[in-house]
């Protein structure tokens, strides 16, 4: 799998439209695109591999999202419950826009052995050491159903380090793991169901995730505004508004990090990217190629109970 040449569409954006649907939203400012790429050498990206993985371009269009010339693969050799040593990345930098607000949409796939990694993390600035707000959808490595996706992971801003500690679980379980918003906040899980290991099978997947940190630069100013919305292939599974997720002190979104962390894999595996698209203020529009001229943001699911 040849890392030669190179194939990218990346545009900056400025939008005036109406006020759209579901949550308030800002006019999308910038838009990265990942289109078939055919080098690692892409702008705004970085990219990187130790102990064992490897980020390879294929080159093979059969097996290529949408027949297109190039897919980024992450490839992870089998790895022990402990240390988590193996990491592969693909980290887009967002910390110029400071930003608490942003929507990832993309194509992946696990055609082979299924195992479990971060898959996406949104990492928040640090200011010092320990102060941080990120918030993580991974596919399990606990060993329940290795590759799945079931929960959004998060803090809610009890102390200055947020990450792990509290979650949404997509099955609608133990409703009051968010944390301290636990009550107030409307959360919505549609599917009542993980998206299993079973169900990526060897096509590709389109997902659409939004992050949004909660305001405030004090105690006092505060507002458990933070939100979460997962959607794969047109079905959500979680909508969730109302939420503490960081603390006051946290710094807004530094970067976007694909593929991540890996532990716990009994066999090598592969995952893959395609179509990646990050912005502020929605989704970007499909229906004109994803041009980046209209923006959506998703509508609240209808017809589901509210934890």
């Amino acid at each position: 799998m040849p890392l030669s040449g190179a194939r990218l569409k990346f545009w900056a954006i400025v939008i005036v439209s109406a006020p759209l649907t579901g949550w308030a939203q800002t006019n999308i400012v910038t838009q990265t695109l990942i289109d078939s790429p055919t080098s690692l050498n892409i702008p705004g990206w970085t990219f990187g591999s130790q102990d064992g993985g490897s980020l390879s371009i294929s080159t093979d269009t059969s097996l290529n999202y949408n027949n297109e010339a190039g897919s980024l693969v992450g490839s992870y050799p089998s790895s022990p419950r402990s240390g988590g040593s193996v990491y592969i990345w693909g980290a887009y930098s967002v910390a110029a826009l400071k930003t608490e607000d942003i929507y990832v949409e993309l194509w992946a796939k696990m055609p082979g052995s299924r195992q479990g990694l971060k898959f996406l993390k949104i990492f928040g600035g640090s200011s010092t050491s320990g102060n941080y707000a990120n918030t993580t959808f991974a596919l399990d490595y606990t060993g329940g159903d290795p590759g799945a996706m079931y929960q959004v992971s998060f803090g809610d801003g009890s102390g200055i380090g947020n990450d792990t500690a509290n979650v949404i679980n997509f099955d609608g379980s133990s409703p009051n793991w968010i944390g301290r918003s636990y009550g107030t906040a409307t959360v919505q899980t549609p599917q009542k169901a993980s998206f299993s290991s079973a169900q990526w099978g060897t096509s590709w997947h389109h997902f659409r995730i939004h992050c949004k940190f909660n305001s405030g630069a004090s105690a006092a100013t505060e507002i458990n505004d933070g939100a979460y919305y997962v959607e794969i292939d047109g079905k959500v599974y979680v909508n969730a508004t109302g939420l503490f997720n960081r603390h006051y002190s946290n710094l807004p979104i530094d970067r976007v990090e694909l593929f991540g962390w890996s532990q716990n894999a009994p066999s090598a595996f592969q995952v893959w990217y395609d179509d990646v698209r990050i912005t502020t203020g929605g989704f970007a529009s499909q229906s004109n190629g994803g041009s980046g001229t209209t923006a959506t943001v998703p509508d609240p699911p209808t017809g589901v109970s509210v934890q």
